[in-house]
């Protein structure tokens, strides 16, 4: 049942995003509570559920850890932490343009839209029809249920060293420009109602949830580049380590400078329509940093 648990998370989480994903060999490596995978090379086309036309050309993540907490599985939150996000995406080729592969992604997009709805209306037939439906589920599958809710609830989110970059030599050629946008650090945490971090039990359905978000030195960056010395797509993975580190050290043009942000998320978790103005589904408390903007305009 825990391999499965974890499979279940790994796959839910990162499967879609990522080439040569085993889950299949995890026994061994849970016995320590500890799974470890290490550079995983971004699918192609890992950002095509978003409908633009941009692809992946090249990217990779360092390090993937999920952290089980064997002993104290209802009692204890899972953690990921995920170091070395490179990502450098461009616009699709318009003579590489392939009519059938995008009419193939338009159909995935309705299928998850499909999927997504779906769910929607069993979460909803349940809630009005359980009678029915609670003699169509065993015990133990209840049992899986809830401890797979709490799971995902308290499951602890943490990025390291994080550079998502955008390069275009077509829109403006022949000049070139990249767009970056680069994170120290994000840690996500499961909190009581007084924001203190650790496991909390799930909720009833008319309580809250509470998250506490981290960010530390985010920035967006613009900078023009010589083409096509200045580009990164089509690098291997230690060409594209060494040349994402040397962007940390070299000045860039920022369209907003390094800063850091904390953010307090509460979330209503009822399912009945909210009626009160003053009690909204979501409520985020956000605490920034002084945040330098800078446009300029060259003519």
């Amino acid at each position: 049942m825990l391999e499965g648990l974890v499979a279940w998370v790994l796959n839910n989480y990162l499967g879609k995003y990522v080439e040569n994903l085993n889950t299949d060999q995890l026994s061994v490596a849970l016995l320590s509570g500890k799974v470890e995978l290490e550079n995983l090379p971004l699918k192609k086309d890992a950002l095509r559920h978003l409908g633009l036309p941009v692809e992946v050309r090249a990217g990779f993540i360092g390090k993937v850890q999920l952290q089980v907490p064997v002993r104290q599985i209802r009692s204890a939150p899972w953690l990921i932490a995920i170091e070395k996000l490179y990502l450098v995406a461009a616009p699709v080729n318009l003579d590489e343009w392939d009519s059938t592969v995008e009419a193939h992604y338009a159909h995935e997009r309705k299928m998850s839209l499909l999927d997504a709805l779906e769910a929607q209306w069993r979460a909803e037939h349940e809630a009005s029809d359980a009678g029915y439906y609670a003699t169509s589920y065993s015990s133990w599958l209840s049992y899986g249920t809830g401890l797979l809710a709490n799971i995902v609830e308290n499951l602890q989110l943490k990025l390291n060293d994080v550079h998502i970059r955008y390069e275009d030599a077509l829109t403006c050629a022949p000049s070139a420009f990249a767009c970056g946008l680069t994170v120290e650090s994000l840690a996500a945490d499961s909190c009581d109602s007084e924001w203190r971090r650790g496991f909390t039990l799930l909720p009833d359905p008319d309580g809250c949830s509470f998250k506490l978000l981290e960010l530390h030195n985010l920035a967006v960056y613009w900078d023009v580049m010589p083409v096509p010395g200045g580009m990164f797509a089509d690098c291997s993975i230690a060409e594209l380590t060494e040349r994402m580190n040397q962007t940390w050290k070299s000045s860039h043009r920022y369209l907003a400078a390094p800063s850091r942000a904390c953010a307090r998320v509460r979330r209503e978790r009822t399912h009945l329509p909210l009626r009160s103005r003053t009690r909204p589904r979501f409520t985020c408390h956000l605490t920034l940093d002084t945040v330098l903007l800078n446009l300029t305009s060259v003519r």
